[in-house]
């Protein structure tokens, strides 16, 4: 999930400031209801999750393998 992007109004503009819900005697939960802001966030689908994971096992594999690879012609270099 990424960070929470800027308070948005029905339009979709930037609210900033007292009217971004930011005075600190508000409570912000009740002005984002009243005022209808949003906030947009990007999120990837759950049935990417086993994707992602295969992707990321498959990428530390190959990079253990090439770790593993150079150790091995490291310690034979300097026994030799």
């Amino acid at each position: 999930m990424s960070d929470p992007g800027a308070v948005l109004d029905p339009a979709g503009n930037e609210a900033r400031g007292y009217k971004g819900c930011a005075d600190p005697k508000t409570d912000p939960f009740d002005c984002f209801a009243k005022s209808d802001l949003h906030i947009e966030v990007d999120y990837q689908p759950a049935d990417r999750y086993w994707t992602f994971q295969w992707i990321e096992t498959g990428i530390f594999l190959a990079l253990s393998g090439l770790l593993a690879g150079f150790c091995a012609w490291w310690l034979r270099r300097r026994t030799a």
